[in-house]
């Protein structure tokens, strides 16, 4: 039988009795375990506080505030996001609350879907934030071959699987296909595969047949003989006759013509191998593994590989997952770079915050973990005081380059700032100065939107 979920714990703190009852009893409705409090002191008086995965507090309460309480819960390290809520809230209170560590802001009278899915948000991220905490303390207690194996890291289920199936095809000699999206780790599976092998003692080598043109990639692949093309000044061996005795991995396999499918499938069949410009084979022993980013049966539907040659290398087929099915592994992996990327530039090892922590786990990773290493790389290099730097995956990276003013050209800057206002002040008309359904509208954050519409000097009150 498997173990009831726990409730998740909501403290409500407000003076108001009638407010207190009321939003406990639609968080209790909910299924939330809910505790309330009269004042901020009461609420610090309770022994469990630190143990709640919510925080809901009113700002405007006799003795201490809402805010007073925010930094009381901060300074004494407690996980639970706060939720602050006012009746008599402006866009300068609301941005000074956030920025303090306020996980939202709230006014009233609110609906109650917007305090719901509030509350939701932020029970998955402390619920992530523990989980995160927990991954890395087990990681403090275990050693490298501990946190994955063949050279791959991960604990999650997924993967966990993956290592059985690498065990158990390393011992064949049959041709194994690894199937996994850009960035996923193929090519670790293939070495790993190769190095628990019998043939871990002969050659491995791997052949990306989409880096090659087609008549570089017979020649790389099968060799040739002296004089067989213009440029053939000597004979020369190929990849294939290179790995005779170990094994060779033929990554984006989709890549490789009809005629070197041909080819390939003799070698495969018998082992012979015909350099080009000879008609003198020669013997091959090895172990052949491809490696592709998408699905073949659609290639040889589009005529791309031959059907002969596709059920030839599809005997084993392995599939390697995308990080964002194995989030639970992310803690492991970025305690890994963090410490490469530290060694290759010469500098201690920087700590990561649990808000880059929690945003690098609720990425969806579209370059998988090859993005990830690249994302850790930039946040040691950009490293200050001993914390990692901000957390930029490839598309803000890249557009952050792009969209870069440099000094003395404002027009540009100009524009777009005024754009933005625009917009912002479309938004805020539209929904009648409502600062949530403003947020929804234009698709960003009520934090973001609190923060632009500080900057330029927006009030809601002037479009409510």
């Amino acid at each position: 039988m498997s173990k009831p979920l726990q409730k998740s714990l909501i403290v409500v703190i407000d003076d108001d009795e009638a407010a207190r009852t009321s939003l406990a009893q639609l968080l209790t409705l909910r299924r939330f375990d809910v505790r309330t409090f009269s004042s901020g002191e009461a609420a610090l008086a309770w022994s469990d506080l630190p143990d709640c995965d919510v925080i809901v507090s009113d700002i405007k309460m006799p003795g201490m505030n809402g805010e007073e309480l925010l930094a009381e819960v901060i300074r004494r390290r407690f996980m639970a996001p706060v939720i602050l809520i006012t009746g008599h809230g402006d866009v300068s209170m609301a941005v000074r609350c956030l920025k303090s560590g306020a996980y939202d802001f709230i006014e009233k009278p609110f609906d109650n879907e917007v305090i719901l899915a509030s509350v939701r948000r932020a029970v998955e991220k402390v619920s992530l934030s523990r989980e995160a905490n927990e991954l890395r303390r087990r990681l403090t207690l275990c050693s490298g071959d501990e946190v994955g194996r063949f050279g791959l890291i991960g604990r999650s289920r997924v993967m966990q699987d993956l290592f059985d199936q690498i065990e158990n095809v390393a011992k064949s000699r049959a041709i194994i296909l690894i199937h996994g999206e850009t960035g996923s780790g193929k090519e670790l599976v293939a070495k790993a595969i190769h190095n628990n092998s019998p043939r871990a003692a002969g050659p491995y080598i791997a052949v990306n047949a989409a880096a090659l043109p087609e008549s570089m990639l017979e020649s790389e692949l099968f060799g040739h003989a002296r004089g067989a093309f213009t440029g053939a000044e000597s004979a020369r061996d190929g990849k294939l006759v290179a790995a005779s005795g170990g094994t060779l991995l033929l990554d984006e396999v989709e890549s490789i013509s009809l005629k070197a499918q041909a080819q390939l499938l003799r070698v495969l069949e018998d082992g012979q191998v015909f350099p080009l410009g000879r008609d003198v084979s020669r013997t091959v022993d090895l172990r052949v593994l491809t490696a592709t980013k998408m699905d073949l049966s659609q290639a040889v539907r589009q005529g791309l590989m031959r059907e002969d040659f596709f059920h030839r290398i599809m005997v084993l087929p392995i599939r390697v997952p995308a990080l964002r099915e194995r989030l639970e592994d992310i803690p492991l992996l970025v305690s890994h770079f963090l410490r490469q990327a530290a060694d290759r530039n010469g500098i201690p090892v920087p700590r990561i915050s649990e808000e880059t922590l929690d945003a690098l786990m609720r990425y969806s990773w579209p370059g998988n973990v090859r993005e990830l290493k690249h994302a850790i790389e930039r946040m040691v290099i950009t490293s200050r005081d001993g914390w990692a730097g901000p957390f930029q995956n490839t598309e803000d990276a890249t557009s952050s380059r792009l969209l870069s003013v440099p000094p003395g050209a404002g027009r540009l800057k100009d524009a777009l700032e005024a754009t933005e206002k625009q917009a912002i002040i479309e938004g805020l008309k539209v929904n009648d100065g409502e600062v949530s359904a403003t947020a929804l509208y234009l698709g960003i954050s009520r934090r973001a939107l609190y923060e632009r519409m500080k900057k330029n000097e927006l009030e809601r009150s002037d479009f409510g």
